[in-house]
Order: C-alpha cells, then sequence, then structure tokens
C-alpha cells in the first residue's frame, strides 16, 4: 500500500522562501522514492495556496506540457 504525501502549505505570500520550500519538496520526493512527474505535479499543487497556487496554474496554463523540471 502506497503512504500519502503531505506537504506543509505554501501560500508564497510573506517571509515565505520558495527556495527552501522546493528544497523540501524534493526532498519528501525523493524519500518517498517518487519519480512520476504526475504524482509529483499532484502533491506540490496540493501544497500550494494563494499566490503559490495562483503562480503554478499560470505556469500550468503558459506550458501544458511541461514536466516538473521545466516548472
Amino acid at each position: 500500500m502506497a503512504s500519502t504525501i503531505k506537504l506543509h502549505v505554501f501560500r508564497g505570500v510573506g517571509n515565505k522562501d520558495p527556495d527552501q520550500f522546493w528544497f523540501v519538496v524534493r526532498a519528501v520526493w525523493e524519500a518517498h522514492g517518487v519519480m512520476d512527474d504526475n504524482i509529483r505535479k499532484a502533491t506540490l499543487v496540493s501544497a500550494l495556496q494563494d499566490h503559490g497556487l495562483t503562480w503554478y496554474i499560470k505556469c500550468s496554463n503558459d506550458h501544458p506540457n511541461a514536466g516538473i523540471a521545466e516548472i
């Protein structure tokens, strides 16, 4: 049975560091052995809110076939 990956919420406002958030996300994926881009995108988008989610939606619309490396 696969374990559920839960990331901290990232809103992209205030003093939250996007580089630190991205570092943690990549570490969690590595720790769980997540290699599939679709699963990575799903876990990433589930952690985004406010400005972070707005950014992701815009990026996804501008580059619909982009993999996680391009995002």
